[in-house]
């Protein structure tokens, strides 16, 4: 029996591992921003803008949810075939962690307030987004990419790296991580002031962001939905974001 016993603890903490849950930012829960146009683009144009986003979404295991507020400041040039934009931003939320397990000498199983609950977090960081396209009449099609950099702190931070160091989880990526999507674009230009696209942002944040958006002189209305596997009759999906952009001059800020 002793022996048996002896082979067990061996080998649980071996399964245990094979098993742990990964964690990522929490940013990674949160949807792309889409890219900005001037909405009319027959010769150079400029612009600055500043957003607000909200990001309601779960979590990658069962009971996990994500709310995320984020603001940027953000450069945009437009030209006929080029399209640029360069954004600032800072977000923070709350991460609710559920179900992350600890195990004593005696197998029994427990779950530790310190590593589930609401975990708040704060963030910054920039990007750099480049499209090209090409019109057809009212018609833009085109293709993109977006590679910035940001920085997380707080208690979500801080739960990743003390779990990880238990061995309870796995934790991707420190404080400071990279980030990186590509998209395809289809916008229509409704009017010379009022134009109407769609973006599909693959990478990270937001794995998938399928995003519409409308641009209605200066003033950008944009919402990102993912379905919800688990659930098809979840109306809010499994991460909903909502954002609203606007030009710096409307509000005679001087930047």
């Amino acid at each position: 029996m002793k022996r048996y016993l002896f082979i067990l603890s061996i080998i649980t903490p071996i399964l245990f591992t094979g098993c742990l849950r990964t964690y990522y930012p929490a940013v990674y829960q949160s949807s792309a921003s889409p890219m900005v146009f001037e909405t009319n683009n027959a010769a150079t144009e400029s612009g600055k803008y500043q957003s607000v986003d909200l990001t309601i979404s779960k979590g990658d295991y069962k009971n996990e949810s994500l709310q995320l507020l984020r603001g940027s400041y953000l450069i945009v040039n437009t030209r006929e075939y080029l399209n640029t934009n360069t954004r600032l931003f800072g977000y923070g939320g709350i991460y609710n962690v559920a179900g992350v397990e600890k195990y004593d000498g005696n197998f029994v199983v427990s779950y530790p307030k310190e590593f589930n609950g609401s975990k708040s977090f704060l963030g910054a960081g920039g990007e750099f987004g480049l499209n090209l396209n090409f019109k057809i009449y009212a018609l833009k099609i085109g293709v993109g990419f977006t590679a910035g950099f940001t920085a997380e702190l707080g208690d979500y931070y801080n739960f990743r790296k003390k779990a990880a160091s238990q061995g309870l989880i796995k934790s991707e990526q420190g404080f400071v991580f990279l980030s990186f999507t590509a998209f395809p674009i289809l916008a229509y230009e409704i009017s010379e002031k009022t134009v109407i696209s769609s973006q599909l942002n693959i990478g990270f944040p937001g794995f998938i962001s399928p995003s519409l958006i409308l641009n209605n002189d200066g003033s950008v209305y944009w919402l990102s939905w993912f379905p919800d596997s688990d659930d098809r009759n979840n109306i809010l999906g499994h991460r909903l974001s909502i954002g609203f952009i606007t030009e710096v001059n409307k509000f005679n800020l001087g930047f």
